[in-house]
């Protein structure tokens, strides 16, 4: 029962915060924090706080201009506090993180008189180890048994620059460790020496514990009652069990924003792949790693019988392996088909007997391997901080975070091949499993995938059942008008709470969606490249900044390669630069009165803001429907199939529908922005599910088949 404190405190902040800003209030942001307040305060739980019923997930779409963020950070902040709760936010981009962190979280901490404390979670990754990075400096090679291992030389005079520069800055305190706060680009190669895994971590055995950037900044995570996060950070604590980097599931209010990315995250998070030359590498670096380690080091009595059957051990997976390459070989066959990749996918996700009983066999080979190095990784952990372990402390220092990496390469690949080996129960959504062989200049290596075809049953089980309470919220959750592909991607009940909020905006008034009568059924080819080409010829006008979205990027290069040069000069495309500097030249452009094009796929139909006289013309090119071919919703549509249920009108139709939706969110980002959509793909008009789509689309007007 929402307790009539926080009820109070929420009204009282929500006014003051209104009147700090000069800002009247908004009936859609009202309506979203009335529906938090009532779900999250008609949670009923035990004596001890734990969470006792199943109502515990609101689901609200806000339409964008509906004030979302302010509305879920007023009603949830004095919830948590009654409850004594925290709350995690997270997000699908570092752009919304950025935003919550450096304006809106200050804002509401400064306006609306709550008083609360914030802090940013990132993963270990993005934080300096010190240990290795002392490890890399004490030896003048560069730790060269280590970089021998993996193939490489000793590391550059620049990286050594780099390295001491990265020490001197820490020490002095101009650096808190933290790589986004490095003043320059660190090249993934470098920031890979430095910085540590879960595995590679040995946490406060570690004799730079006490200064451990990462652990330092969980510090602050222990004091905050807001905590910032992403969808991977969150799927990353779940998988080790909750409460390993954020806090724990059952005392957490968590809100995910951008929540239309969760599921997609969550399959991602739990999907694996092995490629058989890497295998192999792997193999080698252990292999290499033991004999090194036993030369500088010495072998303990008590791991001498495990270190004299690595050999044998790591023969026979060579030779499993070399068996699976044939086998795949077989339904691969010898060449590349399309862009030096050939891809065999396993209809529902079934594996032939040949390659399960092989992949057992591997699973149960990594397992054993896996065991052997365990030993080696806790005999050295055991000896980071005494005397008289195994090992000296100084080797247990050096060896344990390289053996520790090793150990959880190989745990990966096991994975892999129980998934390989396993069977999925008839009753149970199967797991896609495929094969690919990729031929470039520089490789030719056979790879093995397996993905969860559907996130619901591992969200269900692992964050909406474990949790106290969630918000998801999105301006795009809905497909069709409906929740029904979100409730089926990320497994929320029914019986929870669906809310749509619609954008305040005048859409009539302010901008209107076309299909012009030279529209065309999309194609392949030549002819359909020219097709386009011509289109946009006709429909680009350089008294209109324009954003023109593909869903092919040969189709975008090929198209700008054809354009007329007066027209094709004005092209900026998202591969030219980066994402940000894109947007700068475009900005730049329109601001000195020169015409400018964005071309961009579906990364730039989602997440850039370009209001005013920076985006007055959307221009879609095709209908934004899945590739057919992707193994992860080929196998789903298989099994909706055999289930007697229409994949397409279930999967593909509503999906289309959402990416639609943000492609032409793009056009209006404020009250007082204008402007049109053309659409050049003529099925919008032309197919029974084009209505449907157009109903799922804000009210623009509708001029169709219209030039």
């Amino acid at each position: 029962m929402l307790s009539s404190h926080a009820k109070e405190t929420i009204q009282r902040a929500y006014s003051q915060f209104l009147e700090a800003r000069s800002l009247k209030p908004r009936y859609g942001q009202k309506q979203m924090i009335a529906a938090i307040a009532k779900t999250l305060g008609g949670i009923q739980s035990d004596d001890e706080g734990k969470r006792v019923n199943d109502k515990q997930v609101c689901v609200v779409e806000a339409g964008t201009g509906t004030g979302k963020t302010l509305a879920y950070l007023l009603s949830t902040i004095p919830l948590a506090e009654d409850l004594n709760k925290k709350i995690i936010v997270s997000t699908a981009t570092v752009a919304l993180q950025e935003q919550l962190i450096s304006k809106d979280l200050p804002d509401v901490a400064k306006y609306s008189g709550l008083e609360f404390r914030y802090a940013l979670a990132k993963g270990r990754g993005r934080y300096l180890c010190v240990h290795k990075l002392d490890q890399e400096l004490k030896d003048q090679r560069m730790q060269d048994a280590s970089m021998d291992m993996f193939g490489g030389a000793d590391a550059t005079d620049d990286q050594k620059g780099l390295f001491q520069k990265f020490l001197d800055e820490f020490l002095t305190g101009r650096w808190d460790g933290d790589r986004d706060n490095w003043p320059e680009t660190i090249e993934y190669e470098d920031w890979s020496m430095v910085t540590a895994t879960h595995r590679e971590c040995s946490n406060r055995r570690c004799p730079h514990f006490n200064a451990c950037p990462f652990f330092t900044a969980r510090k602050s995570l222990e004091d905050a009652e807001v905590i910032v996060a992403n969808h991977d950070l969150v799927m990353a604590d779940i998988s080790l069990g909750g409460g390993a980097i954020l806090p724990e599931p059952a005392q957490s209010i968590y809100v995910f924003d951008e929540g239309h990315h969760l599921p997609d995250k969550a399959i991602s998070h739990f999907a694996g792949q092995v490629k058989l030359n890497q295998e192999e590498n792997l193999l080698k670096q252990i292999s290499k790693a033991v004999d090194t380690l036993g030369k500088q080091c010495g072998t303990p009595m008590g791991l001498l019988q495990i270190v004299t059957q690595f050999p044998e051990k790591i023969g026979e997976i060579h030779s499993q392996l070399g068996f699976a390459r044939h086998i795949i070989l077989d339904y691969l066959g010898d060449q590349a088909e399309v862009e030096g990749i050939s891809t065999h996918r396993f209809r529902m996700g079934v594996v032939p007997d040949a390659l399960i009983e092989l992949a057992g066999e591997l699973n149960k080979t990594h397992n054993s391997l896996y065991q052997y190095i365990d030993k080696i990784v806790e005999a050295l952990k055991a000896s980071l901080n005494k005397d008289d372990g195994e090992y000296r402390q100084a080797d247990a220092e050096r060896w344990f975070p390289i053996m520790g990496m090793l150990l959880a390469r190989l745990e990966m690949a096991g994975l892999l091949w129980l998934s390989f080996a396993q069977q999925d129960h008839e009753d149970n959504v199967p797991t896609a499993r495929w094969l690919q062989r990729l031929i470039t200049e520089y490789e030719d290596d056979i790879a093995l995938y397996s993905s969860p075809i559907l996130a619901a049953e591992l969200l269900a089980k692992n964050l909406w059942s474990r949790c106290y309470g969630a918000v998801v919220t999105s301006a795009t959750l809905t497909a069709l008008g409906r929740f029904d592909r979100l409730r089926m991607k990320a497994g929320i009940a029914k019986d929870n709470y669906f809310e749509r909020i619609q954008s305040p905006f005048d859409y009539p008034n302010l901008g209107e969606i076309l299909v012009p009568n030279d529209a065309v059924e999309p194609g392949h080819g030549d002819d359909y490249t020219q097709q386009v080409s011509d289109l946009l010829e006709s429909h680009l006008d350089e008294n209109e900044s324009t954003l023109v979205l593909f869903t092919s990027r040969r189709l975008m290069n090929d198209v700008k390669f054809q354009l007329p040069f007066d027209v094709s000069d004005h092209v900026i495309t998202q591969d030219e630069f980066s994402k940000q500097e894109v947007l700068k030249q475009h900005r730049d452009k329109i601001e000195a009165g020169l015409p400018s094009y964005l071309f961009g796929l579906a990364s730039f139909a989602e997440g850039i803001d370009l209001p005013g006289d920076l985006l007055q013309h959307v221009i879609i090119v095709r209908l934004p429907f899945s590739v057919p071919d992707d193994p992860v919703d080929a196998t789903l549509a298989e099994w909706l199939e055999s289930k007697g249920r229409n994949p397409f009108m279930e999967i593909s139709v509503p999906d289309a529908s959402v990416r639609l939706i943000q492609a032409v969110g793009r056009l209006i980002r404020t009250e007082q922005d204008t402007g049109r959509i053309t659409v050049l793909d003529k099925r919008l008009v032309s197919k029974r599910y084009g209505s449907l789509l157009l109903d799922g689309l804000p009210p623009f007007r509708r001029n169709l088949l219209a030039r």
